[in-house]
């Protein structure tokens, strides 16, 4: 056997059992440490995994699960930097993986754009992998994964993708107990969510509505009680997972 089909080997029978230990796992946060540790094996030493939202502006409402330096966070936040992230741009194009690297722009005329490249080796970050996650057709959610000088030999990039969006599935499944397609919502539930989808503040929805701000945050707390989730970013992700709403509003 050529050592091009050893690697290949390897790594598939990795990401199984890394699949496995997943499918094991009883906790989010269980999942998440999983996630963290293999990713550490090959260099990478962190993750971010978010909802994608064109129209929510605050970077902290898609975040549903990070192990990425906090300082860079609140810098990304503050600034404002979404807009210019190329690899952002890049991932509402991509059905793929792809590598930061591959995420192109102009360094002369998008000096944003390299800014925050060069930026995010400040907290090394130097090479980082995107995985785009679909739901029913349509963009949903990412998981990125940063490190130094990460290990991406022969058949490890096939890995990382499977392991992400094991990692992925698995953390919704945990999220909160298995419903019929949230049929245990109401109509207004139903149509409050899909707001909070789309970034809406209680004060939004109610005006979109016609109902009072305290009316909305009582709808969005019973259909996040109903499908057992603690905040506004897990209830969105819970309303992809049972397609409580078209993946497109994310």
């Amino acid at each position: 056997m050529r050592e091009s089909e050893v690697a290949d080997q390897y790594w598939a029978v990795r990401a199984l059992d890394f699949v496995t230990a997943l499918e094991a796992a009883s906790t989010c946060d269980g999942v998440l440490t999983l996630f963290r540790e293999e990713i550490a094996q090959v260099g990478f030493h962190s993750f971010l995994m978010t909802v994608v939202n064109d129209r929510e502006r605050d970077f902290s409402r898609r975040v549903i699960a990070r192990f990425w330096h906090p300082e860079w966070v609140t810098t990304y936040e503050s600034e404002n930097m979404t807009d210019d992230d190329p690899v952002r741009r890049k991932l509402s194009r991509s059905a793929k993986p792809f590598l930061w690297s591959e995420a192109q722009y102009d360094p002369w005329r998008e000096l944003r754009a390299k800014q925050i490249m060069e930026r995010a080796t400040d907290f090394r970050m130097k090479q980082g992998l995107c995985v785009p996650i679909y739901h029913h057709g349509g963009l949903a959610a990412a998981i990125n994964i940063a490190g130094e000088k990460p290990d991406l030999g022969r058949g490890v990039r096939r890995a990382l993708h499977v392991m992400s969006l094991s990692t992925y599935n698995r953390f919704c499944a945990l999220v909160g107990p298995p419903l019929d397609n949230g049929k245990l919502l109401t109509d207004r539930e139903r149509e409050v969510l899909k707001w909070v989808s789309a970034g809406k503040s209680y004060w939004d929805i109610g005006t979109i509505l016609n109902i009072s701000e305290r009316t909305a945050r009582a709808h969005v707390s019973n259909a996040a009680r109903k499908l057992g989730v603690a905040n506004r970013t897990a209830l969105a992700v819970e309303g992809v997972r049972l397609s409580v709403f078209p993946a497109h509003h994310l």
